[in-house]
């Protein structure tokens, strides 16, 4: 799921985005967690990396974006910025912040629909390292294709690579919230990467030497979210 804020101060633009962005998510098999927040104040204030995208309005009240932008890279260096803006001359002074890109508001479905795909593939290269694990007091840092999936076991939430396996609390729920669109739940108890399925039953996949079975009713979701990641044959 890609963790989404827009930082906007005008409610009706903030609105309107939004939905724009839910038709693209359901058209488009993606998944997004968007967030408001009114100004940019607010926004760095509560900033803790908990994002992959942020749209950020150019001129607002007080500390305008692209101040805010700068400030923000200062605390981050990858997270995705794309600024909404009505005047194209802040194009220019985007790229001091490494902004990503820029949508001329108002925005329209058109405009989203051409910038979305190159900006969401920055997401996904920006994020390969934030697969983030709590485990024995130490934290790793992994990247999705070195994860081949997340099961509950012995009480434990476990996480199983190439090299070997770390167990962390917590629940699979906000496990799953956490981990980009690459990885599928098949069941309650086991999340699986979708780069590593190499065998698909009538109930069940093979995913890096396991057999795990998929839950009544969620086989077909399972397919098409194979197919739209690019590993169904």
């Amino acid at each position: 799921m890609l963790r989404i804020a827009i930082v906007e101060d005008h409610e009706s633009d903030a609105k309107r985005l939004t939905a724009l962005l839910e038709a693209y998510a359901q058209k488009n098999g993606k998944r997004f967690a968007i967030t408001w927040i009114a100004n940019a104040n607010t926004f760095l204030d509560s900033y803790q990396h908990q994002y992959e995208l942020v749209f950020m309005d150019i001129r607002m009240p007080g500390l305008n974006g692209m101040m805010a932008a700068h400030e923000l890279r200062e605390m981050d260096h990858t997270v995705v910025l794309v600024f909404l803006t009505s005047l194209a001359q802040y194009a220019v002074e985007s790229y001091e912040v490494e902004a990503t890109d820029y949508i001329l508001k108002p925005i329209t479905a058109a405009a989203l629909d051409l910038k979305l795909p190159r900006i969401l593939n920055r997401c996904m290269v920006e994020s390969e390292e934030e697969v983030v694990i709590q485990s024995g007091g130490t934290t790793t840092r992994l990247r999705p294709n070195e994860l081949h999936y997340v099961e509950i076991y012995d009480h434990h939430i476990q996480f199983v690579t190439a090299s070997g396996i770390m167990r962390s609390y917590g629940t699979l729920k906000a496990v799953e919230d956490a981990l980009p669109d690459v990885f599928f739940r098949v069941n309650n108890q086991t999340i699986v990467n979708l780069r590593f399925v190499t065998h698909v039953g009538s109930n069940d996949t093979t995913v890096a030497g396991r057999t795990f079975p998929i839950s009544r009713g969620r086989r077909k979701e399972f397919l098409s979210a194979l197919h739209l990641a690019g590993m169904a044959e």
